[in-house]
């Protein structure tokens, strides 16, 4: 009995390919995988390892008490990632692979299993956030102090001059900083980097759910200011980028290359950070990237005012004590911003002195 135990936890513990016991199926083969978390999925299938195609894979309710075994293979990780399950086995030949869940035009649940080889007979189902498939314009945010900044003039970003926390370029969510770029001269960021001032900068960025560190140079030529000891500058770097791994690092040659880079890279943590957040709290993924960082709330006088009209839209009636009170600044800063909201057409005054109140404009209803 002891031994018997003993073989069916060692089972447990690799991927097993057995035959399916329903006779005349079209998918003749059986397989489980033993995930980390001591689950195990069982799937149907037509063959023993996806070659030139991907295979389907259909969810079976239950592994079967005596199944024919065809092969126990060791694995050396097989660990869910999102909506994918990577399968690493403890062989030189046909070692790596991953089962994919998506969904087909009718909203249908289809599973597939592939491999580097079937990979390259067909384009691979994973989502790649591509800055062309954006569907409307985004609205970046420049720092007020960032000098000569980028235009994105031939790009679908609409910048917009605001106070940043951290970073020279963001994206916000409700007024929360989600994603930030530091635009970094090879000077000035070889200088931050040997001062500490890169060090902190890091650690702010590192809190975001995505952040870049775009450098305008080549890396060679950092390479060649390393004038202290061989390596030295490019070992700092090294450090600095392993220390705190969550920010990106891009040398790009040119400005022109900076910007194009820094447009791609804000359409793809634009599109990967609304994905994430429309996940859930229910989906089981190990490799969420938003998981213990945190959107920095932001209400400058840009925030501010568009939060206003927001909610005016929503009926809100503003006065500038309860502006004041919303937004926590003073009645002078309250009345300023109303002051500008109506300059901008967006609100209307009505009333005089301890009457006033604000609501929206006609223009806007």
């Amino acid at each position: 009995m002891r031994r018997c135990a003993g073989a069916m936890a060692d089972q447990q513990q690799k991927f097993i390919i057995a035959e399916n016991p329903k006779e005349n199926s079209s998918l003749p083969y059986l397989l489980r995988l033993p995930l980390e978390s001591a689950e195990s999925v069982v799937l149907a299938t037509r063959d023993t390892w996806p070659s030139d195609k991907d295979l389907y894979c259909h969810p079976v309710d239950a592994w079967p008490d005596e199944p024919e075994i065809l092969e126990a293979l060791d694995v050396q990780m097989c660990r869910r990632r999102g909506k994918a399950v990577d399968l690493i086995l403890r062989r030189r030949r046909r070692r790596r692979s991953m089962f994919v869940w998506t969904k087909n035009r009718k909203g249908r649940t289809l599973i597939f299993w592939r491999s580097s080889s079937s990979m390259k007979g067909a384009r691979p189902g994973i989502r790649v956030p591509q800055a062309r498939a954006l569907k409307r314009q985004l609205t970046v945010a420049v720092d007020s102090n960032e000098r000569y900044a980028w235009k994105f003039s031939d790009y679908n970003l609409k910048p917009v001059t605001r106070d940043l926390p951290i970073g020279d370029y963001g994206l916000f969510d409700d007024n929360k900083l989600i994603v930030a770029i530091e635009r970094k001269r090879l000077d000035d960021m070889a200088t931050s980097a040997v001062t500490g001032r890169l060090t902190f900068t890091l650690q702010e960025l590192s809190a975001l759910p995505f952040a870049a560190v775009i450098v305008e140079g080549r890396l060679s030529d950092l390479i060649k200011k390393d004038n202290v000891k061989s390596g030295w500058l490019l070992n700092l770097v090294a450090a600095l980028q392993i220390q705190f791994h969550r920010v990106t690092w891009m040398f790009a040659e040119t400005r022109g290359i900076a910007e194009n880079y820094a447009y791609r890279w804000l359409s793809a943590a634009y599109k990967a950070y609304h994905f994430y957040q429309n996940r859930g709290a229910s989906d089981e993924s190990e490799s969420n990237p938003l998981e213990q960082t945190r959107a920095i709330p932001i209400l400058d006088a840009y925030g501010r005012r568009s939060t206003a009209a927001a909610e005016a839209r929503r009926g809100t009636i503003w006065t500038s004590k309860e502006y004041a009170e919303r937004f926590e600044v003073s009645r002078h800063t309250a009345r300023s911003d109303l002051k500008k909201l109506v300059e901008m057409g967006i609100l209307e005054p009505r009333g005089s002195n301890r009457n006033r109140h604000y609501v929206l404009s006609q223009k806007e209803t």
